[in-house]
């Protein structure tokens, strides 16, 4: 069953099985809500999936300010801080107390920006026993440098990391450096004790994106 909050000035969806109280919870951010009834189908009733419908992903998922990559496209506003703040303080305690729901884990999922965002949610706010990063926009400026000298909050029990065979392929310079910092995120954060699993999955960013974040769901759930 489906349902939908308006929390935080955000539209909220909750897919819930019949005895949903203490299963795992996913988090995601889906392009649209065929995809996010796409990736429920695969993986309720096993787990809660809880989906946040979110605009501006150049702002809120990015974790300090940065230029744009594209003429026509923003630049990047550096609000993933304020926007875990949200998360913690208002998002998923509404989420979880409207239902009952005491999840056995929680988990966050995110696809390019968002799975910048998931990585970045270790660093500032212990919520997340297993995180999945599926094509993050790990090349974002600075964030090796960070990730791999900054203090975690709490670093996952489980991390899930993929990218698309011709990501690096990009004929952005910035953008092409995504499997480079995937590699030296996953390597800093094994030294650390989590357990991690890396796919380097046929493609670009943009390809089989439902597909690559059910992969992503199925692992972190058979963990």
């Amino acid at each position: 069953m489906t349902h939908r909050l308006h929390i935080a000035d955000r539209t909220v969806s909750l897919y819930l099985p019949d005895r949903p109280h203490t299963l795992p919870l996913l988090l995601t951010f889906p392009d649209n809500r065929d995809q996010a009834d796409e990736l429920a189908a695969l993986i309720v009733p096993r787990a809660v999936l809880i989906t946040i419908e979110e605009n501006d992903w150049e702002h809120t998922f990015t974790p300090w300010p940065a230029p744009r990559l594209f003429k026509k496209t923003a630049d990047f506003g550096g609000g993933a801080s304020a926007f875990l703040e949200t998360l913690a303080a208002d998002i998923l305690p509404a989420a979880e107390n409207t239902f009952g729901l005491r999840p056995a884990w929680r988990s966050i999922l995110g696809y390019s920006l968002a799975g910048l965002l998931a990585a970045y949610s270790a660093y500032r706010k212990p919520l997340f026993e297993r995180i999945a990063a599926v094509s993050p926009s790990l090349w974002f400026d600075n964030w090796t440098a960070f990730a791999t000298s900054t203090p975690a909050q709490r670093l996952p029990e489980y991390a899930y990391f993929s990218v698309g065979s011709q990501e690096k392929n990009t004929k952005n310079p910035r953008m092409a450096t995504v499997e480079t910092a995937i590699s030296a995120t996953r390597q800093h954060w094994q030294q650390s004790g989590v357990t991690t699993h890396f796919t380097l999955n046929s493609g670009g960013h943009f390809d089989h994106v439902p597909q690559r974040l059910a992969a992503a769901a199925n692992w972190l759930l058979a963990q």
